[in-house]
This record gives structure tokens, C-alpha cells and sequence, in this order.
């Protein structure tokens, strides 16, 4: 495998998730990367609109700006679509040699999602990498979980780390949108600099022999989604019922309660082949009628990260 040299670090996707805005202006202020010294680290903030206004985006969600299609569109005069462009060109552009190595994008939730790893890419050897690396982060901060976004191909995907070679999202929660709080900020972190040492260490060739081992680790593969009851004028007919309330990559069997409307609760019905939810009742949503996703749970067998830096393809499984 080839050096990770350029790596952008990247928050403020959406303007009202904070922990990754505070933490980019702090390590801004740092004078120097002296402690990663074969990195190229380029911190920025992705939507400074949204961030003045203190919202999740000015006119449509950054974060769905960067499938192939939309980069390709140079018509649309939206701020968000205007910025992906410039974005591209920064961190890119997608599907280029000269992009960068890896970015990393920071968000929160407010569901209970813990310290959340999010893949979209998983279709290249690189994966082996990146899952010895979240092996090595669930060893250091608590509660990770790693999220497979996507089997196969990922170009229509739009997501903005997709626009580097690598992509690694780290969603963090329960965080309440436009707040900080400080076990979030400071998980973040410790995620961020774990990983630029894991990374320091994997370029100079001095992971430990544990480090490199095989392994077997738990994985969440995105399923689907999971919508609101609604009326016929657009609102929720009903609520997450409390039992599943938090209960973000808890298995979901069939009678267990999922909607409270009233006096009247409906429950789970036949899920395939089993539910495990992720972003139980995100705020952010709510809006088009999502309650939660549907993830199903795996274990993949993580093959040693050879000393001469050769890589092997990931076994993943079907979904079909």
C-alpha cells in the first residue's frame, strides 16, 4: 500500500453540529502537526454559512451534494452546491490521483449513537486498513461502533469524505444540535488524534505485532430505513415508543414496541433477517418522516496488515 500523506480533517457540514466546529478551530490554532511529521493534515470548516446561522445547512444539506451527478451539475446556484464544488477542488477532486489520501468528517447526533464510524467506501483494499484502524480506536474510546454505509459500488453516493481517496465519518452522540457537551467534544478528539498516530505509525512501519494481527471485529451493515406513521397533512401520526428510545444498535425483534400513538402501540413486525436501529429518533430526520435506520450486525475476520504494506480484499457479506 502507498503512504496516507494528505489527510483533511473536516467540520461544519452541517452548521448546528458543534464538537466538530470547536475542535477544528482549536487545532487551528495549534502552530504545527510536529507530532505526525509524514501527514499533511488540512483542517477547514465545510459550511461557514450554516455555521453563522447556526443551522444544519443555508439552502440544501451539504452532506448530499457529492455523488458524481451533483458534481457534474455546474447550474445550480445554491450556496451548499456552490461550496461542494470548491470543496472538490480542496480536498479532490473525487475520483482523481490528486486527491487527497483521507478525509475525515465530523458530525454529531442526537441519538444515542456513541463514538460512530461510518464507511461509505468498502468496495477497495484499503478497507483492510481502515479496519485495523477502527480495531485500534475501539481499544482506546468507548462505545465505537463501526457502520458499513454502503456494499458495492459507491459513486452516486453523496457524501463529502467520499471526495478523498479514503473516507472515515466519526458520528458521535447523544449530542443535542447547536450544544456542546463535553464527554462528546472530548471523544471526538481522542478519535481524531488516535487516529492520526495510528496513521503516523502504520507510514513509518512501526505498528506494534497486536496491532497488525488478524482480528475479528463487529460490524453494522446499513440496511434501510424506517419512516414515521404519518397523517394525510404531512405530520406524525406517532412517536418511537419508549421501550426503543435510545436502544441505538440494540437487536429489534419482532412484537417489541417501535411507535406509541395515544393509547395504541405498534410493534415490529417480521424485520429481516434481524434490526438492529441506528439514529433512533434524529432530529434531523425528522423532517422527511425517517425514525430510524435499519442496520444488520456482522463479524468480519480482519487479516494481518503485512509488514511490506500488501493488502487483501475484505470478505463482505451479501445482502441479497
Amino acid at each position: 500500500m502507498r503512504s496516507i500523506k494528505r489527510v483533511s480533517l473536516v467540520g461544519g457540514t452541517h452548521g448546528n453540529e458543534l464538537s466538530g466546529i470547536y475542535l477544528v478551530r482549536s487545532l487551528l490554532r495549534q502552530p504545527s502537526w510536529h507530532d505526525f511529521p509524514s501527514l499533511d493534515i488540512d483542517c477547514l470548516l465545510a459550511n461557514e454559512e450554516a455555521i453563522q446561522l447556526g443551522r444544519r445547512f443555508k439552502d440544501c444539506d451539504l452532506n448530499r451534494c457529492f455523488s458524481k451527478s451533483k458534481l457534474q451539475d455546474l447550474q445550480d446556484e445554491r450556496y451548499e452546491s456552490r461550496r461542494a464544488q470548491e470543496l472538490n477542488q480542496r480536498i479532490g477532486p473525487r475520483f482523481s490521483a490528486e486527491a487527497a489520501d483521507l478525509c475525515i468528517d465530523l458530525h454529531n447526533t442526537t441519538s444515542n449513537f456513541g463514538c460512530g464510524i461510518i464507511i461509505t467506501n468498502t468496495s477497495s483494499p484499503n478497507l483492510h486498513w481502515k479496519l485495523q484502524l477502527c480495531h485500534f480506536l475501539s481499544r482506546t474510546c468507548p462505545r465505537v461502533r463501526i457502520v458499513f454505509d454502503c456494499i458495492g459500488d459507491c459513486s452516486e453516493e453523496p457524501f463529502l469524505p467520499l471526495v478523498a481517496k479514503n473516507d472515515l465519518t466519526f458520528e458521535l452522540g447523544p449530542q443535542a444540535h447547536g450544544t456542546l457537551q463535553a464527554e462528546v467534544f472530548w471523544n471526538q478528539r481522542k478519535l481524531v488524534l488516535q487516529t492520526l498516530d495510528f496513521l503516523e505509525r502504520l507510514n513509518s512501519q512501526t505498528l506494534s505485532d497486536e496491532e497488525r494481527s488478524e482480528k475479528t471485529l463487529e460490524v453494522y451493515i446499513h440496511t434501510g430505513v424506517v419512516h414515521y406513521p404519518m397523517r394525510s397533512d404531512g405530520s406524525l401520526a406517532a412517536l418511537i415508543a419508549a421501550e426503543l428510545q435510545g436502544r441505538d444498535f440494540e437487536a429489534l425483534r419482532p412484537g417489541d414496541p417501535v411507535f406509541q400513538a395515544r393509547l395504541c402501540c405498534q410493534r415490529a413486525a417480521s424485520l429481516e433477517p434481524e434490526c438492529y436501529p441506528m439514529f433512533i429518533n434524529e432530529a434531523a430526520y425528522v423532517s422527511s418522516g425517517i425514525a430510524f435506520q435499519k442496520t444488520m450486525r456482522c463479524e468480519l475476520k480482519i487479516p494481518e496488515l503485512k509488514a511490506d504494506g500488501s493488502l487483501s480484499i475484505i470478505e463482505l457479506p451479501s445482502l441479497n
